[in-house]
């Protein structure tokens, strides 16, 4: 096997990344909803791949903020947003998140730029954080939750039904909020503790 290779992305690589970013979508809890094409970026942004013997095995984009807490949540300083981040299961154990997350260091420096923000609701990448010294910033619930009546009526005025809603808080409260609202639990739609983590550099 060759070498690890970290470049940036190029437009010819698209069918390739949407093949591996869709196995890593499959076995991770990071992603709140699937993708059928490339996402585009409305700020400057860095786009990386991680490639062995010329094949996409892992992916990073990044992008950065206009001005501070554009993005991110930190407003101290202008950041990049880690937005998409993995690697195919196969290659587990090689380091090459490390290296995407070096490769990408290494580019937002050359852009002035010396902080990155990672959340994940996915427990092995948040294990992952921690055990690379990442600090941790915050942690919120995402769930997903059934309208209250008064909710469902003012929709109903409008023409609109709503099957769910959508929603984050912080975990002091989550408790409360389970014991007063209809919580979904059935899988896909089951609650995630989100953490955030960041690294300066």
């Amino acid at each position: 096997m060759n070498e690890i290779v970290i470049r940036d992305y190029r437009d010819e690589d698209e069918q390739e990344w949407m093949r591996v970013h869709a196995v890593i979508l499959s076995i991770s809890h990071s992603w709140n909803y699937s993708i059928q094409q490339r996402p585009v970026y409305t700020h400057d942004s860095i786009r990386i791949v991680a490639t062995i013997d010329e094949k996409i095995v892992g992916l990073m984009d990044v992008e950065i903020e206009s001005e501070p807490g554009a993005i991110c949540l930190l407003k101290d300083s202008i950041g990049g947003y880690v937005l998409e981040f993995g690697r195919l299961p196969e290659y587990a154990g090689m380091e090459i998140g490390v290296k995407l997350t070096e490769g990408a260091k290494d580019r937002m420096l050359a852009k002035g730029v010396h902080r990155l923000e990672f959340w994940s609701q996915e427990p092995r990448a948040q294990k992952y954080y921690g055990r690379h010294g990442m600090k941790e910033i915050n942690r919120h619930y995402r769930f997903r939750m059934k309208p209250t009546q008064d909710i469902v009526d003012y929709l109903k005025v409008r023409s609109i039904g709503c099957e769910y809603l959508y929603c984050a808080c912080v975990p002091e409260v989550f408790e409360e909020v389970k014991g007063t609202h209809e919580i979904i639990e059935k899988h896909p739609l089951e609650p995630h503790l989100c953490i955030g983590y960041e690294i300066r550099f």
